[in-house]
């Protein structure tokens, strides 16, 4: 079996739902068109949110969703889709509502895929990490594979020889056989990779300005094999 680039969270997902919802004051096909503009997979996204609005309509008893509740409920599903720039605002949005209570708490599980048992847990995990989640598990846990031959639609045109931890967590740097370095961004549900100029040095976690402060809790490193395209972003024992 050909390993191809993918989120570990995304792994036997089957989105129920290829249709964009209709929400009342929401432009929801211009939101789906940002979400791929971005970088995000839009049928993840339909699905979170289709589902998130299902179960707020279930739980909220009003004509629709309310304003606020569909932009938290839009921003959870944008971020589960795989956009790591939303992440910040997805979360104080999430940490606004479970404050409040605004939004039923099953429309926010919905929107990210969790259990409802999971989600205060969930929320404490990412305000420590980018990679915290509530199932952590024992051991070393896969959270993405990246890269792949470009011949097999991947990014790469030799395999990876390193990985090393760049200027922030989430960050690393990657260098190629062939010479060429990537950086690659990522967190529990999206990655992104971008090649690097020849002529920039790229600050990484051996340079003493460049160390990130990453949680003991949640350490991770790049793992790769000379017999492979990819990169696999693996999530290690708490310290």
């Amino acid at each position: 079996m050909i390993r191809r680039p993918g989120q570990a969270v995304d792994e036997g997902l089957l989105p129920q739902t290829t249709v964009a919802p209709v929400v009342p004051g929401f432009d929801v096909d211009q939101s789906v068109r940002n979400v791929e503009s971005w970088g995000g997979d839009s049928t993840l996204y339909r699905h979170f949110l289709s589902q998130a609005l299902a179960a707020d309509d279930i739980a909220g008893g009003t004509d629709g969703p309310l304003p606020h509740t569909v932009l938290t409920l839009a921003a959870l599903a944008a971020w589960r889709s795989g956009i790591l720039d939303l992440r910040q605002d997805a979360l104080t949005r999430l940490g606004e509502a479970l404050g409040s209570g605004s939004v039923p708490r099953q429309a926010l599980v919905s929107a990210v895929g969790l259990q409802p048992s999971e989600l205060d847990d969930f929320a404490s995990a990412q305000a420590e990490s980018p990679f915290g989640w509530p199932a952590r598990g024992d051991g070393d846990v896969v959270i993405a594979r990246v890269g792949g031959f470009r011949g097999l639609g991947g990014a790469w045109t030799a395999p990876p020889m390193t990985g090393e931890h760049g200027d922030r967590e989430g960050r690393f740097v990657i260098t190629l056989t062939d010479g060429e370095r990537w950086q690659l961004d990522a967190d529990i549900f999206g990655t992104t990779l971008s090649r690097l100029p020849p002529d920039e040095a790229p600050t990484t976690a051996t340079d003493p300005a460049g160390r990130p402060e990453a949680s003991g809790a949640w350490p991770t490193r790049l793992a790769v094999f000379d017999t492979s395209y990819l990169a696999w972003l693996v999530l290690e024992k708490a310290r």
